[in-house]
């Protein structure tokens, strides 16, 4: 089972492409970097002492979040930017971090804390939420703890 935490939104229940349902609640930030302290403590918690953080990067999207090359452009560049902070964060924590980028047909930014065999699953969420969300909401981060380990989706 999936989950998502958010006070201001009910949860949202989708079936994945095994037919398994997943349970969606919702925490959003308003600050890419008010990510980085939830995200620190979700991989603290989890008792992991290494992560690697699997970063989808959004390379072409036809979608009505995203208006043109300039917005895909302005949200790998805010990615980049974060992903040095998290390490920090996680690193100065005492948890042993590394990343790997991958490109993405999406319109937004997925960073997960699990194998990339597993990352669909966080795709698939991200597509939920943000149809059910009928997101066209930019720069903001949602927080996503699901089993496997925390995603943070970035649009």
């Amino acid at each position: 089972m999936t989950s998502i935490m958010t006070a201001a939104h009910s949860p949202i229940t989708f079936n994945d492409a095994a037919g398994n349902d997943h349970t969606l609640n919702l925490n959003e930030l308003n600050d890419l970097h008010a990510a980085v302290e939830p995200f620190t403590s979700s991989i603290i918690r989890s008792g992991q002492s290494s992560v690697h953080l699997y970063c989808k990067v959004p390379t072409w999207s036809h979608s009505d979040t995203c208006m043109d090359l300039h917005d895909l452009h302005e949200l790998r560049s805010r990615l980049l930017l974060f992903i040095p902070s998290l390490l920090r964060s996680l690193r100065s924590s005492g948890v042993k971090a590394s990343y790997s980028l991958a490109p993405s047909d999406t319109s937004l930014c997925v960073v997960c804390a699990f194998p990339p065999q597993l990352s669909s699953q966080a795709k698939a969420a991200a597509a939920v939420v943000l149809q059910e969300q009928k997101c066209s909401k930019r720069e903001k981060a949602i927080l996503v703890d699901m089993d496997q380990g925390p995603a943070l989706i970035i649009t």
